[in-house]
């Protein structure tokens, strides 16, 4: 990121000391007025932002943060967790921060495991973390627990972990909400289906665990869904879902509604729009640009949306008062309003709509 403009920078252009500079933002006094209206002046000139969490420690030393997380484009569910970050990085400029990222491919788990090798021996003071495989995140958590390095996880909370802090939504809920949806919007003895991820090495996401378990009982519980089919699509190679997609639905024709259960929803919905599948109802999940398209043009019903940028937010500034503080009486889990956006709403997100 851009280096920030810190005190001792504006004390070095306003002609005067940095302890000047500190007196002035702390409204301590004993400054002359000729220093106050020269630092004031370069305040504005940089359109300097303080921050009252900076302290004079925080000041004097630098902290190195690894956020780990799935790649993604601008618009994606992970590229606005990584605008969230990039939001909270800004708030808290005061504070030297080398922030690095160490990006995998979260249809990988091969991927995921080499972006995670090298973490711990690099020895960051914290680590923020957006898993995909459970195996490889309870082993990566293991040797950061040997090391001591605190870490957050953002998007899903993984058992056998012992983070200081997770910021998610509960996904099993999300999965009950799913059948709730899908069971209003479709007739008396419809047919459901998922569809989930394909990904090298055959491990699916926790997340999509955790749905399908919600989905699954809400449907069991509620008489929902009298019969429900499984498949999945792969996101790698999009060319190869057509004919598999299209056979799969000829093949169940008591399908009248869809439970995609990852923020890929718009491969699926496209491929029903061009065959005229509009008697099929599909719920996905996340504000996407694709998936916002799918919303107004009428393929995707409904999203279940978990507000990547405040999970990327709030992860950043719990790890900054951690590191500044010690703070150990931050909460452990802190969940996510479900947003269920449909195109009735979808215009009052407009910090989405607007990506």
């Amino acid at each position: 990121m851009a280096k920030q403009v810190k005190i001792k920078d504006i004390a070095k252009m306003a002609g005067v000391s940095a302890g000047t500079v500190d007196r002035i933002l702390h409204n301590r006094g004993n400054v002359s007025q000729a220093s106050r209206e020269a630092v004031e002046r370069v305040l504005s000139e940089v359109g300097y932002r303080y921050n009252i969490h900076t302290s004079a420690i925080s000041l004097r030393r630098e902290y190195r943060i690894i956020i780990t997380m799935p790649t993604a484009s601008p618009g994606e569910y992970w590229g606005t967790m990584q605008e969230g970050i990039k939001h909270a990085l800004h708030e808290y400029c005061d504070i030297s921060i080398d922030c690095n990222y160490a990006f995998y491919n979260q249809f990988d788990v091969y991927s995921c495991r080499s972006a995670f090798e090298s973490i711990p021996d690099s020895a960051p003071d914290a680590v923020i973390i957006g898993p995909t495989f459970t195996e490889e995140t309870v082993s990566l958590c293991s040797r950061l627990d040997s090391r001591k390095i605190p870490y957050i996880f953002v998007d899903a909370a993984i058992e056998g972990t012992s983070p200081i802090a997770t910021f998610t939504t509960d996904q099993y809920a999300c999965g009950e909400l799913l059948g709730h949806i899908l069971h209003s919007i479709t007739p008396a003895g419809s047919g459901f289906a998922i569809f989930r991820n394909q990904r090298i090495g055959n491990r699916s996401s926790n997340n999509s665990v955790e749905r399908k378990k919600g989905f699954m009982n809400y449907c069991r519980k509620n008489g929902a869904g009298q019969q429900i089919h499984e498949t999945s699509f792969s996101v790698m190679t999009p060319e190869d879902n057509e004919k598999s997609v299209i056979g799969f639905v000829e093949k169940h024709p008591d399908i009248r509604g869809i439970a995609v259960l990852n923020s890929r929803g718009y491969i699926i919905a496209d491929i029903l729009n061009r065959h005229s599948l509009d008697h099929i109802k599909m719920v996905s999940f996340d504000l996407t640009s694709n998936n916002i398209r799918g919303i107004r043009d009428g393929s995707i019903e409904a999203l279940l949306c978990q507000r990547p940028g405040l999970q990327g937010f709030l992860a950043v500034k719990t790890v900054i008062r951690y590191l500044l503080y010690n703070r150990t009486d931050l909460p452990l889990h802190t969940l996510m309003p479900i947003d269920i956006v449909m195109k009735q709403n979808l215009d009052f997100y407009r910090e989405f709509t607007e990506l």
